[in-house]
Formats: structure tokens, C-alpha cells, sequence
């Protein structure tokens, strides 16, 4: 609001682009505290300095040296990242990981027969319910939340083994007369009975084509004719190794009541690479690694690993934040059904929803852009890739290894042809195969709302510094002339 001449020009234009000042806001939300390491974009981070600038003009709201300065040693950070990450595309793909609830199933049914195979096994044995355990578990949560947290942190996750076992016992107890160590015994047995017929409906409520994917995924192979590693990173107790239908596909899962912290905490993205690490087909990434130091492992982090997520800021916006790939599956986002408290395993936010939770805050008053715009943008910002379709993630992986494929053969050829023009001749390869990337991926982003040429409106972009809307191969904008 009202930048200083210093302002304008530390900002190059940028202030007027409505996609960086929203970046900046994002670190302001209590769910997004564990992010302010820094994300991926260098601009990102230069322009929300002056996001900060800005903002320290209105006497309500000053923000302190502090402040400033922890920006600047993000910006700084952000250089190494932005470097690190601009050969994204030639990577080859290592490793793929995928969040579990509404993204490989749907959640709510799948929970919902759960809880009704457990209400038929009590019944089964004379057991008297005046609630059913789901509902007494939401009371006794609300009676002593602490309890079920591994601390206050509102990142932590719900203990929500213990709280099941807790409310089984609760109704054995006050309502069966079974004393404690009885209603421990029994509630452990039922327990056993929840989880089965949890994994045992699993298979029933799949995404779409979820096990051709996997099939393709587990197909593939890295340049040294490696198998890809495939994961599960989890706020969800659920475990595929235990479905039949999925375990072949798996090698490891990491979920966050075992961790200790929930996504977006980059803690369980961190415990699922150590997990990853000790895997023989990783060696070759790891061996000078210490995989107890979590500085390390970020820095060994790249766009060799994937992870898939419906939920944009815990998956999209998280794994990004550590380094890896990002693909924002939506099939069963809107597919979502109301569920009940021991099944809200997680919050999912469009980036429709946090363009709209950002100017309900007030956080920063937006002179211009869009909601489609700034949907978009905050969108490509950290997704690599935005799905529609399960099925897409295996067309999806396979055309960008035989990118990194062709990438490492087109640069060896380059480099052992050009002599004393290497780099000129390795970069000039590396745009050309970029620029084909762009044409060969364009089918598998979210389908455009917008009436008209799906395939035109899909070959838009925005420019960086202005915001104007341009042709997907424009090099030079056609407004203010800044390069793409």
C-alpha cells in the first residue's frame, strides 16, 4: 500500500503482480509456520521483502528489523533452492509418494464401514451402546484434547488409535460393567476388527484406475534399470501394505501418529526419506549423506522425488517446501463427503479457498488481480504438475523420465561436440527439450473452466513481472518486455 520510490524499484514490477504479495501471506497462517524456511522461488521471496516494506508504512501494523531480516536470509536461501531446482524437469524420477486419504480412496466411506463392521461386532457380543464408539470418541476428544496430541503444537496429529481404544473401554466400563483390564483386552481385540474391515473396504472405494497406475509406476525403471521406490506419507492410520490389493506396490509408509507431527510439518516428509534412504536402489544418492542430519537430507533433496496429494497446502506446498516434485491429484477433491470427527484425517484447502481465506484476513489489501489469476499462479508456483484424473499420474511420471532421458543424452552429445561453446550449446539443448515438454504435458493439467478452446486456454501464461496474459512458448512479454 503506497510503496516508497525505493519500494517500486527494489520490486522491478513485481508489486503489481498479485501472485508474490499473496506468497508472502502464506507463511502467516498457523499452518503454514513450518514453511517460512523458505520456498523454492527466488522471486517469491524478493518480493515479499517488499510485501514486508510495504506494510511497515501502515502505523497498525509495523513489522521489525526482525522481520526484515529473517526475509532477507530467506532470500538468500532461496537462491541456492532456485538454483538447485531449475534442472527439476531432467531429473530422473526415483522416487514416487502419495498421500493416502481421498487421494488414493475415498476417506469417508471407506471409515464409515469401519465404524459400522464395529457397531455389528459389539452387537454381536451383548454389548450394550447407548453412542456409537465414532461419537464418543468426538466427546472424550473435546473433554481432554492434550491427551491425544503428542503435544499443544496444532500441527500434531490425533492419536487416533488411542482415542478409539479409549472410547471402546469408556462404553465397556461405564455401560457393560467389564472392569479396566478387561475393557483394555476387549478393546484391543475390537480394535483389531476396525482396522481389518477399514483395509478390508479400502479396495471398494479406490480412485479410478489406481491399480493400472501403480502397475505402470512399478513398471518403470531408473537409467540403471532400478525400480522406483514407492511410498505412502500419511496423517491417516491406514497401512496398503496391509490391503492385498495394494501391498505389492509398496516399500515403505510413514504415517504422522508414528512420526509425531502432521503434514505440512516437513518432519514427516523427513522421516519418510530416512525411510527411503536405507533402500539399496537409493545408495548411490545417499552415500555421502548423513540421513541423521536433516540439513543433509534437504540438501540432497530434488525433483528425483514425487510425492502426490489432494490436499494443496499439506502435499502440494509442503513437499515443495523440502525439494521435492509436486502433483496435485484432484479426482476426489470434490468428491468429498461430510464426514464425522474421527473421520476429518485431514483439511483439505483449494487454492481457491486460500485466495479467499487470504482477503478475509486482511492480511494484505490487493490493489489488482484476479481470483482466476492468482488461483493460477499460486498453482503453478508449487505444483508441477495439476491432475484431474488418477489415472494421468502414470502418463504423467513416464513422460517426464524420458525427459531426464533424453535430457542426459542430449547434453552428452552437446558437451562432447560443442569444445569451447559447452554450456552455450548444453543450455540452447535443455530450452529446446523444455520447450517440447511444454507441448507434450499440456493434456494432462486441470481442465479449464473457461468457455471456449480447452486446448487454446490451456496454452496461456502469465508474466512474472506484470502479470499480463501471454502465449505459453512468449520468451519476452509483450507489455513490459521482461524475459520469460
Amino acid at each position: 500500500q503506497n510503496p516508497t520510490d525505493d519500494i517500486r524499484e527494489a520490486a522491478s514490477g513485481a508489486m503489481k503482480c498479485a501472485t508474490w504479495p499473496i506468497l508472502a501471506t502464506i507463511s502467516n497462517f498457523p499452518r503454514f509456520s513450518n514453511l517460512v524456511g523458505g520456498f523454492s522461488s527466488s522471486r517469491s521471496i524478493r518480493t515479499t521483502r517488499c510485501c514486508f516494506q510495504a506494510k511497515s508504512t501502515n502505523t497498525d501494523n509495523d513489522w521489525s528489523e526482525e522481520d526484515l531480516a529473517r526475509w532477507e536470509s530467506m532470500y538468500g536461501e532461496s537462491r541456492d533452492k532456485e538454483e538447485k531446482s531449475s534442472n527439476t524437469l531432467f531429473c530422473q524420477v526415483r522416487v514416487v509418494s502419495f498421500d493416502l486419504d481421498n487421494t488414493l480412496w475415498k476417506t469417508g466411506p471407506t471409515i464409515q464401514a469401519a465404524n459400522d463392521k464395529l457397531a455389528e461386532h459389539l452387537d454381536e457380543e451383548g454389548i450394550i451402546q447407548p453412542e456409537r464408539v465414532e461419537k464418543v470418541m468426538g466427546q472424550i476428544f473435546k473433554e481432554n484434547p492434550s491427551e491425544y496430541t503428542h503435544d499443544s503444537n496444532s500441527k500434531s496429529p490425533v492419536q487416533l488409535t488411542l482415542l478409539r481404544k479409549n472410547a471402546l473401554q469408556k462404553i465397556l466400563m461405564e455401560s457393560n460393567g467389564f472392569d479396566e483390564k478387561e475393557a483394555i483386552k476387549f478393546s484391543d481385540s475390537a480394535f483389531g476388527i476396525w482396522t481389518e474391515a477399514r483395509h478390508n473396504a479400502i479396495p471398494n472405494y479406490l480412485a479410478a484406475n489406481v491399480i493400472s497406475c501403480l502397475e505402470v509406476i512399478r513398471g518403470m525403471r531408473s537409467r540403471s534399470d532400478q525400480p522406483l521406490l514407492i511410498g505412502a506419507i500419511t496423517d491417516g492410520n491406514s497401512n496398503p501394505l496391509s490391503v492385498p490389493t495394494l501391498s505389492e506396490f509398496f516399500d515403505f509408509v510413514v504415517n504422522a501418529e508414528s512420526v509425531g507431527v502432521a503434514k505440512p510439518h516437513k518432519g514427516i516428509f523427513l522421516a519418510a526419506v530416512k525411510e527411503a534412504a536405507t533402500h539399496p536402489y537409493l545408495e548411490d544418492i545417499f552415500t555421502d549423506v548423513d540421513v541423521t542430519n536433516d540439513n543433509e537430507i534437504e540438501d540432497a533433496m530434488g525433483g528425483w522425488w514425487v510425492h502426490i496429494g489432494d490436499d494443496f497446502t499439506k502435499d502440494v506446498v509442503a513437499s515443495k517446501d523440502i525439494g521435492m516434485r509436486s502433483i496435485w491429484c484432484q479426482e476426489l477433491v470434490e468428491k468429498k463427503e461430510e464426514t464425522k470427527q474421527d473421520e476429518s484425517l485431514k483439511s483439505s484447502m483449494s487454492v481457491e479457498e486460500l485466495v479467499k481465506k487470504v482477503a478475509e484476513n486482511g492480511v494484505l489489501k490487493m490493489s489488482v488481480g484476479a481470483d482466476d489469476y492468482l488461483a493460477q499462479s499460486i498453482e503453478s508456483e508449487f505444483a508441477d504438475a495439476t491432475l484431474s484424473m488418477f489415472e494421468q499420474i502414470g502418463d504423467t511420471l513416464v513422460n517426464w523420465q524420458k525427459m531426464a532421458n533424453c535430457a542426459t543424452e542430449a547434453t552428452q552429445v552437446a558437451v562432447g561436440s560443442s569444445g569451447s561453446k559447452g554450456d552455450s550449446t548444453v543450455n540452447s539443448t535443455l530450452d529446446t527439450i523444455t520447450e517440447s515438454k511444454v507441448d507434450s504435458t499440456v493434456d494432462q493439467s486441470k481442465p479449464s473452466n473457461e468457455k471456449g478452446d480447452e486446448s487454446t486456454a490451456e496454452k496461456i501464461k502469465y508474466c512474472i513481472s506484470c502479470g499480463t496474459k501471454l502465449p505459453m512458448k512468449a520468451k519476452f512479454c509483450s507489455n513490459c518486455g521482461e524475459k520469460q
